[in-house]
């Protein structure tokens, strides 16, 4: 059976956008999620996705994905659908906000701590070129 939560998702962003509101997305860090460095230190990431404030936005039934600024610099963004934890309005706080899986919380974490040890382990032999 097909998830409604992509559904959901798109029918929150439409009634953000047909009433002049901001739609907010909470999504939780997990692996395959696409971030900007500076912003993937938390456990979740809150992000406008209005569309004054991103580009390319495609709300598919297994990912989100849009074209965004972070510190003047343009950079893709992709959030899987397990990772979506809320969208709502920013004015009224309004929206709609989903129980992220417990067993992928846990194979999250496994998974920090495997690609934590791995970098400890392996070191780059790339070097920078000015």
């Amino acid at each position: 059976m097909v998830s409604n939560k992509p559904y959901l998702i798109r029918g929150i962003f439409d009634w953000c956008v047909d009433s002049g509101l901001t739609p907010y997305l909470i999504a939780k860090i997990l692996p395959g999620i696409r971030l900007p460095k500076s912003q993937s230190n938390s456990k979740e990431i809150i992000l406008n996705i209005s569309p004054t404030a991103v580009s390319k936005l495609i709300i598919d039934n297994d990912f989100i994905s849009f074209l965004a600024r972070f510190n003047g610099v343009n950079e893709e963004i992709f959030i899987p659908m397990k990772a979506v934890a809320g969208i709502y309005s920013n004015e009224n706080r309004e929206g709609l906000f989903f129980e992220i899986d417990s067993k992928i919380n846990d194979v999250a974490k496994k998974s920090n701590i495997e690609t934590k040890s791995l970098k400890k382990t392996k070191s780059s032999h790339l070097k920078l070129v000015k």
